[in-house]
């Protein structure tokens, strides 16, 4: 992935360039990845750079007019182009979009020029004036950045490997992390899956001089929860003006391309910037085995905005030809925090860049808007925990409970959405740009002056938004069931099947339902779902990812050689028994077992490709 790293000395001038090769070239992942490094060997700074060609950080590194300030970034930030102005009128020069232009913010703002970044970023800012180094990352910590503290250095990379690779001595895993993964699907806090790495906390910045290291938070959330309320129509006035206002923020630079689906958060985005026709090409991610209700809906909404659209299709048989491979770089590229049933993310952002080298989406607007959190214990079948490790899932349950204590949207903002929601970003951005203005700075401002809202409160307010601004993509009905036309009772039909299609599709892919009701469908499936071809007639309205079907039957030699292996066996976290028992039974059709396939999984490749190389 694009990022950075480094060795900041504390005590000693000297540190071993190979180790700086190993962070660089273990992030490495594609030829138009742009690479450096810089040392100041007099102040111990050491630091390599990745960025995608052509990118907003495809200038580093990025100097101020007298050398003495340096700047390393990843990501992107989105200034309203009066403020870059601003610069250039107090006699700054730099180039025009990209990065170059925040080494004179800082000149200007000094320390607070933090806290006006907006983005998804971290980076590495070198103060040469006062010899001290500055890590800092964005608001909610969707940019991550990896650091180790050594008595006399302090190493820090965008990727977790990066510092795995170059100091061997930090290859062991953390049975606390083991036992959260397996608890919530993710890490909690500012831990990783390796004890002596930790993540950089969400809007830190850590500064570093030789003699010391001082850790501070510079966005307050205690501000923003204090807040005054507003009434619920000032609340809307101003959230619908918020939102229109930064919109142009997001679309500076490109070529972008939409990543359009059928539902809400995509839509009220085209509605509101409503771009000229054929500037904004679309995309919707499908699969071969059947069209998923996205797939028909989003080309109708492109084509009443005049936009083109194509369809990005996983070709299954590959997928599955290929599944070994890609699943191990999938797990190599995101440091295991992307699940083992994502291994297609690469190759449809591959695609999506072919298209546009900048993604828009319209990632955590049901989260921000609509309360959807997502993040929530999701048990699995204890029996395949070994009674030894049981004490790590346990105290993983009582240590997210202490953090839903503050306040929902601070622990959507800074626990949800790093924590699980943005597993994939890591997976995303080693091929392209993404972005999303849902967590804009001043949007989330106005968020935490909501009053007390009612349930579908988001849905009314994307509701009404699309319909003052392009009330023509009203007629066409969403994923949420919302919208539609025709004489009634038409459109309330529709409706009607669509949810239906969406409930029964989840019952059948995934591993929603109670344990009673979905063996009961496993077990229906194997014995006559499948082989009457019955799924082709009412599943697979939504989920193109079959990995329930998948693991039983077409990878099912993968999963058994894999899973039932005297090295997986043998981990200290399962009871080895009762891990073969739930492996059979998924594969022989008794069960879906899903969840604990991909779990064990995930585990296991975490171990071999990560740890053991």
């Amino acid at each position: 992935m694009p990022g950075i790293g480094g060795i900041l000395i504390r005590y000693s001038s000297e540190t071993d360039v190979k180790k700086i090769s190993d962070i660089l070239n273990s992030m490495m992942h594609e030829p138009f990845y742009r690479k450096g490094t810089y040392s100041n060997i007099e102040a111990g700074f050491f630091v390599c750079y990745l960025a995608i060609e052509k990118s907003f950080a495809d200038c580093m590194p990025i100097f101020n007019e007298k050398k003495d300030i340096v700047l390393f970034f990843t990501g992107e930030c989105y200034d309203d182009p009066g403020d870059i102005h601003q610069l250039r009128a107090q006699g700054h020069y730099f180039q025009t979009g990209n990065a170059s232009y925040l080494v004179h913010k800082y000149e200007e703002l000094g320390d607070r020029f933090f806290s006006e970044l907006n983005g998804w970023f971290n980076g590495l800012l070198l103060d040469l004036r006062d010899s001290k180094a500055i890590l800092f990352n964005d608001r909610y910590g969707i940019r991550r950045l990896y650091v180790y503290e050594h008595p006399d250095f302090i190493a820090f990379a965008s990727e977790a490997k990066a510092l795995l690779i170059a100091f061997p001595e930090l290859r062991e895993i953390s049975p606390i992390s083991i036992g959260e993964f397996l608890t919530y699907d993710c890490v909690l806090q500012n831990r990783t899956y390796f004890p002596k790495i930790e993540l950089l906390p969400p809007g830190s910045v850590w500064i570093f001089k030789k003699n010391y290291l001082e850790k501070k938070v510079y966005h307050d959330v205690a501000e923003l929860e204090s807040l005054p309320k507003l009434n619920l129509d000032q609340f809307t006035k101003e959230l619908e003006g918020t939102f229109k206002q930064i919109l142009p923020r997001y679309f500076k630079g490109g070529p972008i391309g939409l990543s359009l689906t059928g539902g809400l958060d995509t839509r009220i985005i085209l509605a509101c910037i409503n771009p000229e026709p054929g500037q904004l090409p679309c995309y919707t991610f499908c699969g071969t085995y059947k069209d998923i209700i996205d797939i028909k809906l989003a080309p109708k909404v492109a084509a009443i905005c005049g936009q083109s659209h194509q369809r990005l299709t996983l070709d299954d048989q590959k997928l599955i030809q290929e599944y070994p491979k890609q699943v191990e770089i999938c797990t190599y590229i995101s440091d295991g925090l992307e699940g083992v049933d994502k291994a297609d993310v690469i190759n449809f952002n591959r695609m999506a860049r072919a298209i546009a080298p900048v993604r828009m989406t319209g990632k955590y607007g049901s989260q921000v808007l609509k309360g959807i959190f997502g993040f929530k214990p999701r048990p699995l079948n204890l029996d395949i925990i070994s009674i030894d490790f049981q004490q790590y899932v346990n105290l993983a349950q009582s240590t997210a409970h202490e953090f839903k204590q503050c306040h929902p949207l601070t622990f959507l903002l800074q626990g949800a959405i790093p924590w699980w929601w943005n597993s994939f970003i890591t997976l995303e951005t080693s091929q392209i740009e993404v972005r999303s203005p849902f967590l804009d700075n001043d949007l989330i401002k106005i968020l935490y002056r909501a009053p007390s809202l009612k349930s579908d409160y988001g849905v009314r307010f994307e509701l009404q938004m699309i319909a003052r601004n392009k009330p023509e993509l009203l007629k066409i009905p969403t994923t949420g069931t919302h919208g539609g036309k025709g004489l009634w009772p038409i459109p309330q039909i529709k409706k009607s099947y669509l949810k239906m299609m969406m409930l029964l599709d989840k019952a059948y892919n995934t591993e929603r339902l109670p344990a009673n009701m979905t063996h009961l469908m496993a077990r229906a499936d194997k014995l006559f779902i499948t082989p009457l071809c019955i799924d082709r007639v009412l599943f697979g309205a939504v989920e193109f990812r079959r990995y329930r079907r998948w693991f039983r039957d077409e990878l099912s030699g993968y999963i058994r050689e894999t899973l039932l292996c005297e090295r997986t066996l043998s981990r200290p976290y399962w009871n080895r028994k009762n891990l073969i028992r739930i492996v059979n039974d998924h594969l022989k059709g008794r069960g879906n077992y899903l969840r604990e396939i991909r779990r064990v999984l995930q585990i296991e490749l975490i171990h071999r490709v990560l740890l053991n190389g």
